[in-house]
């Protein structure tokens, strides 16, 4: 038993523990990609009072992460060590005063699009073509259909992995391009968003407009991470990173189970469950490719996490 384990056993003997907590808990269907070792510890939390507790009083030598909805991870097959944490249903409150949107960070982005279309607010209709939570969201700066999170964020509440409490203002957020850097070792449990007064009609049709290009322009219904690669700076290239991976005739590639979507050839689908490794290998070779055939290196957008395990 690990060092880790026997931490939290001594802990639960002195401590209610408010949440589940498992050991060397499957993380395979906590990814859409659907592969991936175990979690050496999973918290799903639904105290922020006890979530400070505990990020407080485990010793610092332990490492922490979290997870939300997996949408766009890809865990490796040797598993995460430390304490992997997801938040949990007392996470997912929404409410609004005027047109601010105060929202748990476990919030699905589709329930804050529908939440604001209920209550005529407009401006939060692209959340519902971006899968997961919003704290996810936050964490990487998430958009599509031309808004980003960036765009309607005003602040957050949350905690360290160390359990100081934090709060942040939009101005101490150094939003970059599908990325946030204080998302690194900060969890955030409450989300305060900006709307607009709209017609609710309009806000509709915008929200059923996004899902329509959704359905015919992304893969649905089968083991997928979302856009795989970011695209390029336009310093850089001036062309999205489906455009370079067709243009070098990588959307051609399938290996072991995993190849591009023919949908879009910036998704890749998943048909094995063999390895992460598979994957992992897949990206690594398009990102070759690539860069020899144009002279761009593109970065994953899907984030690797855990350990990675020998090949067989």
């Amino acid at each position: 038993m690990s060092e880790l384990i026997n931490f939290f056993n001594d802990y639960e003997k002195s401590n209610k523990i408010e949440g589940r907590l498992t050991f060397d808990h499957s993380l395979a269907k906590s990814s859409w990609l659907g592969v991936g070792g175990n979690a050496e510890v999973f918290y799903i939390c639904d105290s922020k009072k006890q979530l400070i507790e505990i990020l407080s009083n485990l010793p610092q030598k332990f490492n922490r992460s979290i997870i939300g909805q997996g949408s766009n991870i890809l865990i490796r097959d040797g598993g995460i060590k430390g304490l992997v944490i997801k938040l949990g249903k007392s996470f997912q409150n929404i409410n609004n005063k005027n047109n601010t949107i105060i929202v748990g960070g476990a919030t699905l982005d589709k329930v804050i699009a529908r939440y604001g279309e209920k209550k005529s607010l407009g401006g939060l209709e692209f959340l519902s073509g971006i899968p997961g939570n919003i704290g996810g969201a936050l964490a990487m700066n998430a958009g599509c259909f031309g808004s980003e999170i960036s765009n309607i964020f005003l602040s957050a509440n949350g905690v360290d992995y160390f359990g100081n409490i934090i709060k942040i203002a939009k101005e101490d957020f150094n939003f970059e391009y599908r990325y946030n850097p204080l998302a690194l070792n900060s969890i955030f449990t409450e989300i305060i968003l900006s709307a607009e007064k709209d017609d609710q009609k309009s806000i509709s049709s915008k929200i059923e407009k996004i899902n329509i290009e959704r359905t015919l322009s992304q893969p649905k219904g089968i083991k997928t991470g979302g856009s795989t690669f970011k695209n390029p700076d336009v310093t850089i290239s001036k062309k999205k990173a489906w455009e370079l991976i067709r243009e070098t005739k990588n959307h051609e590639l399938s290996f072991d189970g995993v190849s591009f979507s023919k949908k879009h050839s910036n998704f890749i689908e998943n048909k094995q469950n063999k390895s992460a490794n598979i994957i992992e290998d897949f990206c690594n070779l398009v990102q070759k490719n690539i860069l020899e055939k144009s002279g761009v290196e593109l970065e994953l957008e899907i984030k690797i996490m855990g350990i990675r395990k020998k090949d067989k």
